[in-house]
């Protein structure tokens, strides 16, 4: 008869006294994670508690809070503990901001950024960082600054020496730090600022519910305190472009992520009115205001379905000539602001194509280009001449936002394509033709930082099951081609005969995230009547 032998038994840490007092889950290390989040003393003691309430537990949290602060003030000036390292409850992380990398966040913000994101003034900036060893607020804004730097745009690629996962760092920091706040102790635009700044960071990190609550909240501040120009007095430049950044911000993450919105633009809604000093900053600016200006609550209803009253096609072919009027082809900017007109102008394009498309509007004889079945071919060819002209630093300035716009365009261009014959995906002598804008639209998926990794498989994985026989010159164009199954020419299925997944590239079917692909391929059931 055989004897099993026992398997050691491994004995779990003891909880420590404060997550036992509040009855949450202690981590193994120390301080552990739930006591440093809420600033408490992590510490274990030898005596057992008896069973049952022990006295009065109706704020365990706030007696222990209590406890701590006390025991901080009572800490002699020769203990190792840094001055300013606990400041209202909260224990930051020692080393974890280090001055040259506010700096260097500051330069890259300041010398690209604002443009696109005129958020906070350089000076009202280093008021705030001047400030930060003596207040959480501004710790927070500081903090949240160089998370957004570090995740939101293209910082990373300019500074390779930096952690990549320091961004994701330096948000739960300022995650952590912000349970200690009190949003309405604070002047309500330095509240906005952090809440935008939290949204941007979370969209970088892909977090998009945690996106939209801080974008809905600095939206919903905005509305109850309903600041004017008057509050810009000493910044001039940034005269109620706080407002109009909001609204930009709010009305494309509602066309993404079909959401509503908050903000509207009536009569007594700041003015971007031009002046002499204005820079190119400027200039930029209100050329992006223009370009998202009608996309507003009628359009979004439109768009998202929730409202009874008809379309006409007059309404989408005036927003495409809008479009073309808000930023025309000889439009004269630095390329950090026309990299982001330019795509954020050809994604509109394709959103009010796919509104068409659902609401039955495309014809074989179409009263405008706008409403033509093969109306993306055209989009592409225009975002592939616009990126050609534009410097890769420009784009990657703008992040995965930038990305995320160009990965729907090619999106709607393969389910485009797959309607076309094989002659007509294929350039005619020196005119280039839809495989080739499907190749530099992956090229720079893939090239730009942040979308080789979370965008590009995806990209991938669309052409797999829409355009198979295309994978392969894809995989090509990309420097794949020494992959396994990527070698095969077109007709030849990219997957050999064994039906192998490409190496490197996951297209397979069963791993595809349709909510981040486009949605034209369900707006059109009848897709054969227009095959070409």
């Amino acid at each position: 008869m055989l004897v099993r032998s026992k398997a050691p038994v491994q004995t779990l840490p003891r909880a420590c006294d404060a997550c036992r007092r509040r009855k949450v889950k202690c981590t193994s290390h120390r301080p552990c994670s739930p006591c440093r989040s809420m600033g408490l003393a992590c510490r274990s003691s030898d005596t057992r508690r008896k069973k049952g309430r022990q006295g009065r537990s109706a704020n365990v949290l706030y007696e222990l809070q209590l406890n701590a602060s006390d025991e901080t003030r009572s800490i002699p000036a020769t203990s190792n503990r840094q001055p300013g390292a606990i400041r209202d409850g909260f224990e930051r992380q020692p080393h974890l901001l280090k001055p040259t990398l506010v700096r260097s966040c500051a330069t890259y913000f300041y010398s690209r950024m604002l443009g696109t994101v005129p958020i906070l003034h350089p000076d009202a900036f280093q008021e705030q960082v001047d400030r930060m060893d003596e207040c959480l607020h501004a710790y927070c804004l500081v903090v949240a600054f160089c998370a957004f730097v570090l995740t939101q745009t293209g910082y990373l690629s300019c500074h390779e020496h930096t952690a990549a996962d320091l961004g994701r760092t330096l948000l739960d920091e300022v995650m952590a730090a912000r349970r200690h706040l009190d949003p309405f102790a604070a002047p309500i635009r330095l509240g906005i600022t952090i809440a935008f700044l939290l949204y941007g960071c979370h969209i970088g990190c892909g977090n998009q519910r945690q996106a939209y609550y801080f974008l809905r909240e600095a939206t919903t501040f905005y509305t109850a305190d309903m600041l004017d120009q008057s509050a810009d007095e000493n910044h001039p430049s940034f005269s109620g472009k706080l407002f109009w950044l909001l609204l930009i911000s709010e009305r494309a993450h509602a066309i993404r992520r079909r959401r509503p919105v908050t903000l509207q633009i009536t009569p007594t809604s700041p003015t971007l009115s031009p002046t002499a000093s204005d820079n190119a900053f400027d200039l930029g600016f209100r050329r992006l205001v223009t370009l998202y200006r009608p996309f507003d609550e009628t359009f979004l209803a439109i768009w998202t379905g929730t409202t009874q009253h008809p379309c006409p096609r007059s309404t989408l072919i005036h927003l495409e000539e809008h479009l073309q009027r808000a930023v025309p082809p000889d439009l004269d900017l630095p390329d950090i602001l026309l990299a982001d007109l330019r795509v954020s102008q050809q994604w509109l394009r394709t959103m009010i194509w796919q509104l068409a498309t659902t609401l039955g509007f495309l014809s074989s004889t179409p009263t405008h280009a706008s409403l033509d079945f093969r109306y993306p071919l055209q989009i592409a060819r225009d975002l592939a001449l616009a990126t050609w002209k534009l410097s890769k630093e420009s784009m990657e300035t703008h992040g995965v936002g930038l990305i995320e716009k160009i990965f729907e365009v090619a999106c709607t261009l393969t389910d485009v394509m797959a309607c076309l014959s094989s002659a007509g995906l294929r350039s005619s002598g020196f005119e280039m033709g839809p495989l080739d804008y499907l190749k530099h639209l992956c090229s720079l998926v893939g090239g730009l930082h942040g979308g080789r990794g979370r965008f590009l498989p995806l990209l991938m994985g669309k052409i797999g099951h829409t355009l198979p026989a295309l994978v392969g010159p894809v995989c090509r164009h990309l420097g794949l081609a020494g992959l396994e199954g990527c070698g095969g020419g077109e007709g030849e299925s990219e997957s050999g005969e064994g039906g192998e997944e490409v190496k490197g590239v996951d297209y397979g079917e069963r791993d595809l995230n349709r909510a981040e692909m486009s949605r034209i391929g369900d707006m059109t059931p009848d897709v054969e009547a227009f095959r070409l």
